[in-house]
């Protein structure tokens, strides 16, 4: 059970690290959905914005507005091969092959079937009292992307995963989970428009037994430049000292 308090963690993203936007709570809700929840007509990714806007929001089966998204959950209740072998990738785009949709499907990660009930988001700084959190989704800048995913690089020397082309639901909701790592995505076309992320921002999700390394990141950071050109570039090795005749 990790312990880190949310407020806590709340106040480091953006008070600290200067996140813009709101930091976002996620729970994968097991067996129960918590109190104080209700349910949205979403796509699956979209959650992370409307929590961004204040809501506390679940999809489940029967609330939701993405076949694709419930697949990468575990939730669509059968295996549907428009989804599975990405024909609908296929079939309102021109830009992809059926062989490249259906290997991307196949790459993708996603969530054992039936292993939630239901995906819950709030603002990371609005989560009741009692309600797990199992990650943080931030949405920002590249710099602040590779401090957040790669805190745990600096403290344990775990490198974060970063994803480009899976689907966003696949990259921020199941990926963190089954690798059980911190992971920085792009998300794809349709999560980055549902999510308005604008073109120089990138999805980040943080596990929650990586949230103590975001604190301890900022509570230990210190850089001192010229020491460290001193340590690794020969240009600026300290002249050792002349002596006269």
């Amino acid at each position: 059970m990790h312990t880190v308090d949310p407020l806590a963690l709340h106040h480091i993203l953006v008070e600290a690290l200067k996140v813009k936007r709101p930091p976002v709570a996620i729970t994968y809700c097991r067996d129960h959905i918590p109190a104080g929840y209700e349910p949205a007509t979403v796509v699956a990714c979209g959650i992370v914005r409307e929590a961004e806007s204040g809501r506390r929001v679940y999809i489940d089966a029967n609330h939701h507005d993405c076949y694709v998204g419930l697949w990468h959950l575990g939730l669509l209740p059968k295996a549907e091969k428009l989804i599975t072998d990405g024909e609908y990738l296929t079939m309102a785009q021109g830009f992809f092959t059926p062989e490249a949709a259906k290997r991307n499907k196949a790459q993708s990660e996603r969530l054992p079937d039936g292993s939630i009930i239901a995906l819950a988001a709030a603002p990371l700084n609005d989560v009741p009292a009692g309600v797990q959190i199992d990650s943080v989704i931030c949405v920002t800048d590249a710099l602040h992307a590779m401090q957040i995913a790669g805190a745990a690089s600096v403290r344990e020397g775990t490198f974060p995963i970063g994803e480009v082309g899976p689907s966003a639901c696949a990259s921020i909701f199941a990926t963190p989970m089954n690798k059980q790592n911190s992971v920085f995505a792009t998300g794809d076309g349709g999560g980055r428009m549902h999510n308005r992320l604008a073109p120089g921002e990138l999805f980040v999700t943080i596990p929650a037994h990586h949230f103590q390394h975001v604190l301890d990141l900022v509570a230990n950071f210190r850089f001192d430049p010229a020491r460290m050109r001193e340590l690794i570039m020969p240009s600026h090795a300290p002249k050792a000292a002349s002596h006269g005749d």
